[in-house]
């Protein structure tokens, strides 16, 4: 069964870190549901998170171009510190100590400048805006990595959950709810389904 992604509206509250932690989908699940299955993916996700804009993106597929190897360096990247953002997050939720490896992850992509990326003003806010011609597309995953150690270091870290759905979901949200109750991920999706669930359970009882 896909799970459905959620609505535009929850992702742009959502942490960037958790946005990216859940591009797998049925984490407790023996057969995950990956959403990023190749570098174009991960390159379209940062784009559609407002990591880069399509001018930025295509010169990135330019220098793929030039140099092939480029790009599974990148996906690994990008996967591996994903994962290692996720395992340091449900390592917290449980009290648990994770794998040094882990962070040994995430300091690197936290080490020196974001190499081609800065912050500019728009009408509203600020996004990040590639500063370089040319620069690798491993710098756009440095964002992702500050998000995850402001998220880890910080207060909102207390409010991290994990998706309680029966069937696996495994999604991380930061329950902002104010009797810290939240148990899915979405009320629209994980929520209503364990609710009719628990009805069907109950009429037939």
């Amino acid at each position: 069964m896909k799970q459905e992604s959620p609505t535009p509206e929850t992702l742009a509250r959502e942490e960037l870190a958790i946005r990216f932690v859940n591009t797998v989908a049925w984490r407790l699940r023996d057969s995950i549901e990956e959403r990023l299955p190749s570098a174009e993916a991960a390159l379209k996700w940062m784009l559609d998170a407002k990591l880069a804009d399509r001018a930025a993106a295509e010169r990135i597929h330019s220098r793929w171009r030039r140099a092939p190897r480029e790009r599974p360096i990148f996906f690994e990247a990008a996967t591996e510190l994903r994962e290692a953002i996720y395992q340091l997050l449900v390592a917290r939720i449980r009290g648990s100590n994770p794998d040094p490896s882990f962070a040994r992850t995430l300091n690197q992509h936290l080490a020196g400048s974001p190499s081609g990326l800065a912050l500019a003003a728009t009408r509203s806010s600020l996004q990040w805006q590639p500063q370089r011609t040319a620069f690798a597309a491993e710098a756009l995953l440095k964002p992702i990595a500050w998000s995850a150690a402001s998220l880890l270091m910080g207060p909102r870290m207390e409010k991290v959950k994990q998706c309680q759905d029966e069937r696996g979901c495994g999604w991380l949200f930061i329950d902002e709810s104010r009797a810290q109750n939240r148990r899915w991920c979405s009320m629209g999706n994980c929520g209503n389904l364990a609710k009719s669930r628990r009805h069907y359970c109950r009429s037939i009882a």
